[in-house]
């Protein structure tokens, strides 16, 4: 039985991959810890994803994907930038409130980025926004990122093929790791580590 509810009754392939890497991750965390994930508590940044929010001895609260459903977060942003953006870049970040996670993948350890709440929607729009201009200015390939490895570099989906890239910042891609997002979320394995975004 799926822990995160699917949004859709027939969703995309790389929604499947989303939530099977969430589901992983909750498995995970079942498994090892005996219980949800848990975040230090912060009344100023709550998230639809805590499922308790009283603290336990530690200040943690547990909390879970929550289902969110929405495909089109990038409308404005794709107006501003006169471009239409990847669909699953809408995908990725649209159809789940999250915490981060990281992840094990054969280059290393990742870490991708996910929305825990419309303050952090904001936020990840605006680092989008300025990471776009500064593609835009530096006359390179749009991409658009979702996370970032251990070394620093930025984990990206190629805005025009959808393949999933590497890059440094202020650089083109130098590598291509998967063809597609469903491939690679399908290539990571979840850990418990803290996410730190």
């Amino acid at each position: 039985m799926s822990t995160t509810p699917s949004p859709r009754s027939n969703p995309a392939p790389s929604i499947k991959a989303i939530e099977s890497l969430l589901d992983r991750f909750i498995a995970l965390s079942l498994k090892i810890d005996l219980s949800l994930p848990k975040v230090e508590w912060d009344k100023n940044w709550t998230s639809e994803c805590i499922v308790d929010p009283t603290p336990d001895n530690h200040g943690l609260v547990q909390w879970k994907p929550a289902v969110r459903g929405e495909s089109r977060i990038f409308s404005a942003l794709e107006g501003a930038l006169e471009t239409t953006f990847h669909p699953d870049i809408n995908r990725y970040y649209g159809h789940y409130w999250s915490d981060g996670i990281v992840v094990s993948h054969e280059t290393g350890e990742m870490s991708l980025i996910q929305i825990w709440n419309s303050q952090d929607e904001e936020m990840l729009k605006q680092n989008l926004l300025g990471h776009a201009f500064a593609k835009k200015k530096n006359r390179l390939p749009l991409t658009l990122f979702i996370g970032c490895t251990q070394d620093d570099q930025i984990i990206a989906i190629d805005n025009a093929s959808g393949n999933i890239v590497l890059e440094k910042p202020g650089f083109a891609a130098h590598q291509t790791i998967a063809t597609d997002l469903e491939a690679f979320l399908g290539s990571v394995t979840p850990t418990l580590k803290a996410y730190n975004g």
